[in-house]
């Protein structure tokens, strides 16, 4: 079971603090980014060689990782935010309370699926237009939104799929969400981390553990 607040001490910290933070003259960050500054490519077209063959939705399933591993609700300065995800990828942007405590986040004729749109091409809304679902920044832009979706549709493909390999109904729910948590966990270990770090360092770390920092049941501890 989950909630939407902190439930014990977990904090944001800095994992290296004895390196000093960034620093920058605020009016040369301006220039930089201005029309015609250094960041401005104009009609330039790009060469061969400084395209990436990356697919463009990496970052928006980045997006969707950081709401379920971290959100502050404090809204107080750095030093006292406090974070009301798990450190874990459970997917908890998704499945928030579980039916016990969000039962308007399942379906009324069936809780161990999650309701969608009228036309299944849509999140599922409130008359005002917001958006029915365990983390209201997902419903921030079009692209996240969609990716919400995808991952209800998941979850609902994969409740069908206990129901048609005998799973009793009582625990449906539970498998469905299990599978699309391993399926998820795979993706990010196998996919995302490797293309953020390397192969070499994403199979280092798995193998031999992090050598900057160690996770507990209330965050993390520096090494």
């Amino acid at each position: 079971m989950t909630i939407d607040a902190p439930f014990d001490p977990a904090v944001y910290a800095r994992m290296f603090p004895q390196l000093p933070s960034f620093q920058a003259d605020e009016q040369f960050l301006r220039a930089l980014g201005r029309a015609g500054g250094l960041c401005d490519c104009r009609e330039i077209i790009d060469s061969p060689d400084s395209l990436g063959d990356t697919a463009a939705g990496w970052p928006i399933f980045g997006q969707f990782v950081a709401h379920d591993i971290a959100a502050d609700r404090s809204h107080t300065d750095t030093a006292e935010l406090r974070n009301a995800r798990r450190h874990q990828l459970n997917l908890e942007c998704l499945y928030s309370d579980g039916p016990t405590g969000h039962p308007f986040l399942d379906q009324r004729d069936d809780p161990a699926k999650f309701p969608l749109g009228t036309s299944g091409a849509d999140l599922q809304r409130y008359a005002d237009g917001i958006a029915i679902i365990g983390d209201p920044r997902n419903d921030s832009h079009t692209l996240i939104s969609q990716l919400h979706l995808a991952m209800l549709k998941a979850h609902n493909a994969f409740v069908d799929e206990a129901r048609l390999a005998g799973i009793a109904n009582d625990r449906v729910l539970d498998e469905g969400a299990r599978q699309l948590r391993w399926h998820y966990q795979w993706i990010v270990l196998n996919e995302v981390l490797p293309s953020l770090v390397g192969q070499t360092l994403a199979d280092e770390v798995l193998r031999e553990g992090p050598e900057g920092f160690r996770p507990g049941h209330g965050g993390f501890t520096l090494l």
